[in-house]
């Protein structure tokens, strides 16, 4: 059996970043990665149609509060790209100037001025506001029109129904913007050449310490070290780091002793469930529009052949179904648009090495989260679904990535476990 000091599972930007750093510190490192790209939910592709490279998956950075990820960018002397979207500027305003409009922000905005979201426990005495976001709303009697355009941009930002996800998430994203407004209308950048040229970026720092078509079916804790066994055979290990999506966790065999609100979360999974698609479009100028329950974000980009524009929606039933309606609903909202039925995108929810899209949690789970994330050497995991800071984004990815290599350096060092705060 191959013994190897360090195996760190999933070539997403948290394990990528946790290996180039053990690395650097001289530990002996593995990355295995079941699929054949690195970059896990950044996933940048060619728009034939459209001529230009689209992210099928994660796509924005928001420079002025996301300092990890530009630290990485410049390290290895990646631009942002000169535009910056405001994305989802328009339909913030209440378009019936309610009251109930404002009253409901001046809400989110008061109890978010109270959290902390750098704290790793950030959520603790807040169980109150620990609901679906549905179920929040109803106490506001917001009218459709304004109860859509939150609903649309509490989707943007969380990627699940609002039947599903906790609205401590909200409040979360609330708190890390600085206010309601600063979240739903935040300015952000795309990174030139796609999110996923910084995944690239890392690995190809990594050299040989990367194993593509890797795939790992099981983890077992022994007297002896770890064993990390897939198809490929058996590595046992001194430690192990676990940067997979949380939703596929339960599909591998962990034979560890985990804390039991971390194995509850980790079987019931997080509840984001985004349809994201591109379509080649020929327009007479840049759409941007917001929309609920069908096409409830929707961009332009300009191509080399054509236009290309991007729209979300919550994949239910599923994944194509959600985009089909969603092509409808932008055609019927910009009727001076020409849609040339030329599609591109990615099933998240569909693929077996994510198996959903980005961290949304459901009521109940941020304990288990946390717990999960704070796992003592010698199995410890991270990712962007885990991080204690901005989960869901790149940038919560990078600083789990970063942290967990920071805590299995000093538990070398001293046998110390430190509590997760990347």
């Amino acid at each position: 059996m191959e013994q190897i000091e360090t195996v760190v599972i999933g070539a997403g930007l948290a394990g990528l970043c946790a290996a180039r750093d053990l690395l650097k510190a001289g530990r002996q490192v593995v990355l295995v990665e079941a699929g054949d790209r690195v970059g896990g939910r950044t996933y940048s592709a060619s728009f034939e149609a459209a001529g230009l490279t689209v992210d099928l998956g994660a796509e924005w950075v928001d420079p002025n509060q996301h300092q990890a990820m530009m630290q990485e960018l410049a390290r290895y002397e990646i631009d942002l790209e000169g535009a910056v979207s405001e994305t989802l500027s328009q339909g913030l305003a209440p378009k019936t100037g309610a009251a109930t409009w404002h009253s409901t922000v001046r809400a989110c905005d008061r109890i978010a001025a109270q959290l902390n979201p750098r704290q790793p426990h950030w959520y603790e005495g807040y169980d109150q506001f620990d609901l679906s976001v549905t179920a929040f709303l109803e106490s506001h009697s917001l009218d459709i029109s304004d109860l859509s355009t939150f609903l649309a941009h509490g989707f943007a930002l969380q990627g699940a129904h609002p039947d599903d996800y906790s609205m401590l998430n909200l409040l979360h994203e609330f708190a890390s913007f600085g206010g309601v407004e600063a979240a739903f209308s935040g300015a952000e950048s795309r990174i030139a050449g796609g999110a996923q040229s910084l995944s690239i970026a890392m690995a190809n720092s990594l050299g040989s310490a990367l194993r593509l078509n890797c795939r790992v079916t099981r983890i077992a804790k022994t007297e002896g070290g770890v064993i990390v066994e897939g198809p490929a055979g058996q590595i046992l290990a001194g430690q192990v780091i676990v940067a997979l999506p949380l939703n596929v966790l339960s599909h591998l065999s962990l034979d560890i002793p985990l804390p039991a609100m971390a194995a509850r979360v980790i079987a019931e999974g997080h509840v984001g469930r985004a349809a994201k698609g591109w379509v080649a479009a020929t327009l007479t100028e840049p759409v941007e529009s917001v929309g609920w329950p069908h096409a409830v974000e929707v961009y332009s980009r300009r191509g080399s052949r054509s236009d290309a524009v991007c729209t979300f929606a919550v994949a239910e039933p599923d994944h194509g179904e959600a985009l089909a309606e969603s092509w409808r609903a932008l055609a019927a909202r910009h009727p001076d648009s020409v849609f040339h039925q030329q599609y591109l995108s990615h099933d998240w929810i569909a693929d077996p090495f994510s198996r959903g899209s980005w961290l949304s949690s459901a009521p109940g789970q941020m304990r288990g989260l946390h717990e999960l994330a704070d796992m003592p050497p010698p199995v410890l995991f991270a990712g962007g679904d885990l991080s204690r800071g901005w989960y869901g984004w790149m940038e919560g990815a990078v600083t789990s990535g970063r942290d967990v290599a920071t805590r299995l350096l000093a538990y070398a060092s001293d046998e110390s476990a430190s509590r997760a705060t990347g």
